[in-house]
């Protein structure tokens, strides 16, 4: 029944198809996956998170500050500018990079974190775990606010009200110019770079990761609507909640479906498909009902069989998951943590654990 009941619940949301074309052929071949993919990138930034540049900027990073001896002299902490011209137009922001000196070309986690830079958040223990940390204050890249496209990137590249970039978009943006400086680095194993992030960036770390092929591992934490949850049958926080509280999140088009979430051309499984074949996180609480487990649960479930067309696992469980509860056997992984709307000690032990077990 355990499987069983994961069918008949997907069933129940009336989901779109993310494996069948706009034309209505059946995606059923790895070619055909990648016009599909194409789609569904242009869905999602027409009607939910706004266009993001492809081309019109250059990049610059200058490493403005270097303890060689942080953590008690275990890691190297580096801070990092971010520097990003247009013809006419500038901005910076910076972001922290910590390197353990017991391990060569550590792996990395991208982290949007709420805190400022100043703080240590769980750094040490990560590096300690052997895993290199490169860590961005999302307001440091824009502020969480509707500005217009005054400021940060989004200035760079000001939207209109309809498919113009949302927040989200910008902070997603903005994390894959720090992956450009990661990629090439001689101090990391630029293969196995993970994006995480909680709550509103773990929206942001999922588009991220969807949009930009680079990272081996995006990692949702506690990201509810918007990101990991499915909104078609979701409990809590809906289209219109966000539209409402949060509409500079997304691009103005978003607006239209607020009270119709049957009427999306697409749900949230069809972002999470976008990382596959490549390995895919999800966490939440189980008092978390603004996010809803069930529904973030079940996208991962939803897009499983997107990865066994590329020839890879999915979500590998045989029922309905239980408080405590952590499936890390395929492609897709999932744990559903006691307690509330929060990322701690026992989510990151759990990220680093499937890691570890797949290599990423």
């Amino acid at each position: 029944m355990g499987k069983e009941a994961i069918k008949i619940e997907l069933e129940k949301r009336a989901l779109p198809e993310v494996l069948r074309l706009a034309d209505s052929t059946a995606v059923n071949t790895p070619e055909l996956w990648g016009k599909r993919r194409e789609e569904i990138r242009e869905i999602l930034q027409e009607e939910c998170y706004g266009r993001m540049p492809r081309t019109g900027w250059e990049t610059e990073w200058e490493t403005v500050q270097e303890d060689k001896n942080a953590f008690g002299g275990k890691a190297v902490l580096r801070t990092v500018e971010v520097r990003i011209h247009t013809n006419s137009r500038y901005t910076s922001y910076p972001f922290q990079l910590v390197l353990p000196k017991n391990v060569q070309k550590p792996p990395v986690f991208v982290y949007l974190t709420f805190l400022p830079l100043s703080s240590d958040e769980l750094m040490e223990e990560i590096t300690d775990s052997g895993y290199a940390v490169a860590r961005v204050s999302y307001q440091d890249i824009a502020p969480d606010q509707g500005d217009g496209y005054t400021n940060g990137p989004g200035a760079l590249f000001p939207g209109n009200a309809f498919d113009g970039w949302g927040k989200l978009a910008v902070w997603a943006w903005s994390t894959s110019r720090i992956m450009d400086y990661l990629v090439d680095l001689e101090e990391i194993d630029g293969k196995r770079i993970a994006v995480a992030g909680h709550s509103r960036l773990g929206k942001a770390a999922l588009l991220c990761g969807a949009m930009d092929d680079r990272f081996s591992m995006v990692i949702s934490n506690d990201s509810g609507a918007g990101g990991i949850s499915l909104f078609r049958g979701k409990e809590g926080e809906n289209v219109a909640d966000l539209c409402r509280n949060f509409p500079y999140w997304f691009c103005g088009n978003l607006k239209k479906y607020a009270g119709g979430e049957t009427k999306l051309p697409f749900d949230q499984h069809f972002l999470a498909a976008l990382v596959a074949p490549r390995k895919l996180y999800a966490a939440s609480a189980v008092d978390d009902q603004w996010a809803d487990p069930r529904s973030e649960f079940l996208s991962c479930a939803a897009v499983t069989p997107v990865y066994e067309l590329l020839g890879e696992k999915g979500l590998v469980c045989d029922s309905l998951p239980e408080t405590g509860d952590a499936f890390h056997e395929g492609s897709v992984g999932y744990h559903l943590r006691p307690g509330t709307h929060y990322l701690g000690r026992e989510d990151w032990k759990l990220f680093m654990e499937y890691r570890r077990r797949h290599g990423v």
